[in-house]
């Protein structure tokens, strides 16, 4: 019995003990605690950085900071000016400006390095290297230039095209009790294209809050198209009179497709004169040179003889 109290009366010290001195050094083991905590992390850290993949590693940083770094240094006006053209363009779909700087950043300097080192290597003339690369460097940003009037070109004529039938769909939608907005997000869930997608931008705007004359005028700005300007004049002055809405929109149907007969004819009207030039010059001297070579040739034997 003396064991067992002697016993319990030293796990009570101890404990008791232990208990003070935890108490006492608290703030140190919470410190210990922390430090440990960010020694494993830091090894976790570490074990991911090792784990990535070289692009990740170092492509994307020099992509990241190259990318901010053309950004800063490029004016705000110009910024604004390739915003809108890229816009135009629908490159902003799928990429940033960021990127198209980046690429194009790039694409100059490894073109302009690849020249400049071959013209060196094989000339050894530091002038003409030097003129070489500003050459292609210019030539390279003509292209990047070119490439998006193009895609702006295209982007437009595509518009041009699904726009009657885009109405054509938005006119029915509205006749049959839907409203305007309904109608938009009817068709563009239904068909795809340049126009649906600007319809689409369009929707996102007027559910965001902005009006729907200012989310109309902003489509008409981007897409840049001489039709569609019109159309959205003649909606906003529709809503803005009280005029039925699905008459306009057969009406501007109707003026649309007529517009496109009128094309299609002065395109007709003109074919004959553009098809003058590769007559005179390729097919009439064929037909003579068959209808007029033998007569030459019995004409020289004759002439010949005598």
């Amino acid at each position: 019995m003396l064991y067992v109290i002697i016993f319990i009366f030293f796990l009570s010290i101890f404990f008791l003990l232990y208990g003070i001195l935890a108490f006492l050094s608290r703030d140190k083991m919470e410190i210990k605690n922390r430090l440990s905590q960010l020694n494993e992390l830091n090894t976790a850290d570490k074990e991911k950085e090792e784990n990535k993949s070289f692009a990740e590693r170092i492509l994307k940083p020099f992509y990241q900071g190259f990318s901010k770094t053309i950004l800063k240094i490029t004016p705000k006006h110009k910024l604004e000016m390739l915003s809108k053209k890229l816009e135009k363009a629908g490159v902003l779909k799928n990429t940033t400006i960021g990127k198209w700087l980046f690429y194009k950043s790039m694409m100059v300097l490894v073109s302009s390095a690849i020249v400049g080192l071959l013209s060196f290597a094989v000339s050894k003339d530091g002038f003409k290297t030097i003129t070489i690369v500003l050459i292609v460097a210019v030539a390279v940003n003509y292209f990047f230039s070119f490439y998006l009037s193009r895609r702006i070109e295209d982007r437009k004529k595509k518009i041009l095209k699904n726009l009657p039938y885009t109405l054509d769909l938005i006119t029915v939608s509205v006749e049959a009790g839907l409203s305007f907005d309904g109608a938009i997000a009817r068709v563009i869930n239904n068909i795809n294209g340049e126009i649906c997608d600007e319809f689409s931008k369009s929707l996102k705007e007027i559910r965001m809050g902005i009006e729907r004359k200012v989310a109309l005028k902003n489509m008409s700005d981007r897409c840049d198209v001489k039709e569609l300007s019109m159309f959205v004049t003649s909606l906003i002055q529709a809503d803005e009179l009280g005029v039925s809405l699905s008459r306009v929109l057969r009406i501007e149907s109707a003026n649309l497709r007529e517009q496109r007969k009128q094309a299609s004819r002065e395109k007709a009207m003109k074919a004959p004169i553009k098809m003058l030039f590769p007559l005179v010059l390729f097919i009439f001297p064929s037909i003579f040179v068959i209808i007029l070579g033998p007569a030459v040739i019995r004409m020289i034997d004759i002439f010949g003889k005598q």
